[in-house]
């Protein structure tokens, strides 16, 4: 999918805002017209705002209200509607979906305030990433995908753990200067 500079998104103070890993997973994402697609993780809704404007319905999910509401008025400004939904993880979610799109915190640290949960992934940068993988599965249609971004900071081994049950295929890759980011589409086996 492509960046559509005609979208107007706008940034709120103590939300994440659209960074090269957002634009990243992005520049990686096939929608089709009428799928289902949950974001994990909205922010500031970019990347549920574009699957919208593609004719996808999109539930959009943050555990900072801040960031549900950033993404609603987005889709609002943009004339799309996206159900957005304030939920630790999947802790609020219900229903079934073709695609989840999840762009997790990851930096290896363990700190637990407001702002610190849009980038601190806990143990090794997985914690938070083990978890939404952990239950993921169940909300997946059949022949659905899980599409993460992961990072060359995050601990290797427990990265390949906790994918360990999907099929994984690398659908991007960019190299920045303290890190290499992918873009994973993974599939239960």
């Amino acid at each position: 999918m492509r960046y559509d500079p005609h979208l107007r998104i706008e940034e709120y103070p103590g939300v994440y805002p659209p960074s090269d890993d957002t634009l990243l997973l992005l520049g990686s994402l096939e929608v089709e017209n009428s799928e289902e697609v949950l974001e994990m993780g909205c922010g500031s809704g970019i990347i549920s705002v574009h699957c919208a404007a593609a004719g996808t319905e999109v539930t959009a999910v943050d555990i900072n209200t801040a960031a549900v509401r950033c993404t609603m008025e987005n889709a609002k400004r943009n004339g799309l509607e996206v159900k957005g939904i304030v939920s630790d993880l999947f802790s609020h979610v219900s229903g079934t979906y073709h695609q989840i799109l999840f762009n997790p915190p990851y930096l290896p640290a363990d700190e637990k305030d407001q702002l610190a949960l849009a980038w601190s992934g806990g143990k090794g940068g997985v914690e938070v990433l083990h978890k939404f993988l952990r239950h993921a599965p169940g909300f997946l249609k059949p022949e659905g995908r899980v599409t993460i971004v992961v990072s060359s900071r995050m601990d290797g081994d427990l990265l390949r753990a906790s994918i360990s049950r999907f099929e994984a295929e690398i659908l991007a890759r960019r190299r920045l200067f303290f890190e290499e980011l992918e873009v994973l589409s993974l599939r239960v086996h």
